[in-house]
């Protein structure tokens, strides 16, 4: 086999070179790090990667294959990925198709045989930034020109490329009360999850005001992950607001780029990262109950502590023990609350969360 060359410039000039084992083409986006060392395909097609040129840390991948279960979204959201060695021989009894299969169908570039714990070492050393990956184009100089026409990532409203167009109906014939989710690049699971206990579901686009979502009679209300800094959002934050003001009582519950408008909702801060968090092993303590549950993450900002402490209408929930960020919080009533992480309602560490909100929505109903 002749393996295409590949090549990666960094915005600060670092380069890496290796070989191609996606598509051909060229690609922009703000290179990161993952260090799950399972779920790529999950990770890969979850709308929060969106715009984002992904660097697995664990070094083999490609293992498992793609499945038709467990996409996150209709399509791979990252830009572009980068292995150590990706497995171009799969086995996994639910896969249909390798992922090199998917890449190429998708047009995603990727590209491997090169030190990825270098590049993730110097990620961590001098934060993530824009970069270019390309299979056609190898002028360091001429890379360089085209990353300098690229918006820089934290000033984009990357959301807008990811929410649904229109509100629609997610189990529909549920027997329990309606929860309204806005769309901010909702991971399928989140759906399957409400509607495996039975809710109605009415999902929103990122755009929709406090209004359309009010008058659909909700009895509670998710704001879900999605990609990018919510600050570019503010039609969001602006919702969330007047939610906030119309209905006070109504349970709000909030994940990832969701916690970052509800946060901006109550007037705290919200901060960028230096490299992020991303992967299947964070260490996150309950303040309440001194507990620790080892979560699923991925998000580039996180909520500035000192603003909620400063907030007399919030107060910290959950704090990340690699870097003592907050990983969660809640108003003073706490109908209102949002974690950084992916919470699942099998998860015996953080499933407690997900039956929160849901004992608060049938309170409610």
């Amino acid at each position: 086999m002749v393996l295409n060359k590949c090549i990666l410039v960094l915005q600060d000039g670092k380069v890496f070179n290796g070989f191609s084992c996606g598509a051909d083409g060229e690609a922009a986006g703000e290179i990161v790090f993952n260090t799950a060392v399972f779920g790529y395909q999950e990770i890969v097609t979850d709308p929060a990667t969106a715009k984002q040129l992904i660097c697995f840390a664990h070094p083999h991948v490609g293992d498992c294959g793609f499945n038709k279960e467990d996409f996150q979204s209709g399509a791979i959201q990252a830009t572009g990925l980068f292995f150590k060695e990706y497995s171009r021989r799969y086995s996994n009894w639910r896969a249909d198709r390798s992922m090199q299969d998917e890449l190429i169908k998708e047009n995603v570039v990727a590209m491997e045989g090169f030190d990825t714990r270098a590049l993730v070492k110097y990620i961590r050393e001098h934060g993530t930034q824009n970069a270019i990956v390309s299979t056609k184009d190898f002028d360091v100089e001429s890379l360089k020109a085209k990353l300098s026409k690229v918006q820089d990532y934290d000033k984009e409203d990357i959301v807008k490329t990811v929410t649904c167009d229109k509100k629609y109906y997610f189990n529909e014939n549920g027997s329990k009360p309606t929860i309204a989710v806005i769309d901010y690049g909702i991971p399928n699971s989140f759906l399957e999850t409400f509607k495996s206990q039975g809710y109605k579901v009415a999902v929103f686009p990122a755009t929709a005001t406090a209004d359309d979502i009010l008058k659909e009679n909700p009895k509670g209300i998710f704001l879900s992950s999605g990609p990018g800094y919510a600050v570019n959002s503010q039609y969001a934050v602006d919702a969330v607001k007047g939610i906030i003001k119309k209905s006070p009582n109504m349970p709000i519950f909030a994940i990832g780029f969701g916690s970052q408008v509800l946060a901006l909702a109550y007037g705290a801060k919200v901060v960028k990262h230096k490299i992020g968090h991303r992967g299947a092993n964070y260490p996150v303590r309950d303040i309440q109950t001194n507990k620790i549950a080892i979560t699923s993450q991925d998000n580039g900002y996180y909520v500035d502590k000192d603003s909620i402490e400063q907030n007399e209408n919030l107060q910290v929930t959950h704090i990340n023990l690699y870097d003592n960020t907050v990983a969660g919080f809640a108003n003073k009533k706490g109908n209102n609350f949002a974690v950084e992480f992916y919470p699942s309602l099998d998860s015996d560490e953080t499933g407690y969360l997900v039956k929160n909100f849901f004992d608060m929505v049938e309170k409610n109903a």
